[in-house]
């Protein structure tokens, strides 16, 4: 009976097995940063922490890397861009992720309202024109965003990369596709994004007193724009050259490369790191280095493993044999549910109303935490995000897949 309740349906789609690892590990990273509140003054700051790359970051590079090519493979395929496209493309993004934003951005409104009403007392919400504000997600566009569903910040940065991106394709299609190859007008794109975007934190950072810090560079649209568009940037690379993509000692190469790259970025930007710079005199330095190129060297990082993650088709031995495969496959399809619930409604309204009394209690609060937040998400997925999903297959026309694409080039054909 439980079994039947929590068993999920991957779908007919063909599922890429590294890239469920990828979104898997990014989910668990984030989650598993927020775990650590329950535990309170209990926590001691476990070295393999400063290790961990940065969870929201990896999901960035993940996220272009798929939005990146179906975009391109769209464009490609029709040979232009229009309105029609753009209105497809929006769709289908949007039914992927407003839904269940709203539902649970509404929850949490219509609760902090009702335990209001019950205590008789204030309720904690921001004022009405701020609350506006996560409707259209400008909560966070250029200043930090406020305390309440804190983080919704880098949903925020995402949707407007949904914007912009196929925006400024369009816009460079119009104004130069009888000059330029399309390939050329893509990689102009993404270009235009990644430096623009690194000109202007470099140039925000310069009027910005050093002594105020990193003042929340990373959590505003307006200075993370390019946060989808390392991933795109790899997309680019798959999709115009497929035999470096595939060849699979660079592939080993590249990843060995931005595995150790990635995990130094992340001791170097840890907290225990810290103190070092502090007592070498670069502090100043490190500040500016976190507010501007932080985020290109980050994102490139983690860009580098997507050829070999992206190669690793599905899983084989140890992987499928003990179920940890499906564990995997589970996690990836409820990432986003349980990215929306893990911290503000479970851990904010549930856990944190838990007293920490003692580490034993803080490790408890800790395993509750968890599971609340994979039944709970399993259950938002199946029965509300996986449903209205699937809708959009009726509004808006399919996609052109990578599947498609390979099967389009083995039989000579030209997408």
């Amino acid at each position: 009976m439980l079994n039947k309740l929590f068993a999920i349906d991957s779908g007919p789609a063909k599922r890429v097995f590294g890239l469920d690892v990828m979104r898997a590990i990014a989910i668990l990273i984030v989650v598993d940063a927020h775990a650590t509140i329950a535990l309170k003054e209990y926590y001691d700051g476990a070295f393999w922490h400063h290790l961990l790359p940065d969870g929201v970051e990896l999901f960035f590079v993940l996220s272009g890397f798929l939005i990146g090519g179906i975009l391109i493979r769209s464009y490609e395929k029709k040979g232009t861009f229009n309105g029609d496209l753009l209105l497809n493309f929006w769709t289908r993004r949007w039914f992927r992720t407003l839904p269940n934003y709203y539902l649970v951005l509404t929850g949490l409104i219509v609760t902090a309202l009702l335990r209001a009403w019950r205590s008789g007392l204030q309720h904690t919400l921001p004022d009405g024109s701020i609350l506006a504000k996560y409707f259209v997600f400008v909560q966070n566009f250029a200043q930090p965003i406020p305390n309440f569903f804190p983080e919704t910040w880098s949903l925020a940065i995402e949707e407007w990369s949904y914007i912009t991106l196929p925006l400024l394709l369009w816009t460079l299609h119009s104004l130069l596709s009888a000059r330029l190859p399309r390939q050329r007008i893509v990689l102009l794109t993404i270009l235009s994004i990644i430096i623009g975007t690194n000109l202007y934190r470099v140039f925000l950072s310069l009027q910005i007193p050093v002594s105020d810090g990193e003042v929340e560079f990373r959590g505003m649209v307006a200075t993370r724009l390019d946060a989808i568009s390392y991933g795109v940037l790899g997309a680019y690379c798959r999709h115009y050259f497929p035999t470096y993509w595939t060849n699979r000692r660079l592939q080993q190469r590249l990843f060995i490369l931005g595995l150790v790259l990635t995990m130094l970025t992340a001791l170097s930007a840890s907290i225990l790191a810290l103190q070092f710079y502090f007592e070498w005199g670069v502090l100043s330095a490190y500040t500016v280095y976190k507010r501007t190129f932080y985020f290109l060297v980050t994102g490139v990082n983690m860009a580098l493993l997507l050829p070999f993650m992206e190669g690793w088709r599905t899983a084989t031995g140890a992987w499928a044999r003990f179920g940890i495969a499906r564990a995997i496959t589970h996690i990836s399809l409820i990432s986003y549910s349980m990215y929306l619930l893990n911290l503000t409604p479970i851990m904010s309204n549930i856990i944190e109303r838990i007293p920490t009394t003692s580490l034993t209690t803080g490790w408890l609060k800790v395993g509750l935490f968890w599971a609340l937040v994979l039944v709970l998400s399993t259950l938002l997925f199946k029965f509300f995000e996986k449903p209205v999903t699937e809708l959009r297959e009726r509004l808006s026309a399919k996609e052109p897949t990578q599947l498609s694409e390979q099967r389009a080039e083995g039989s000579g054909q030209r997408v």
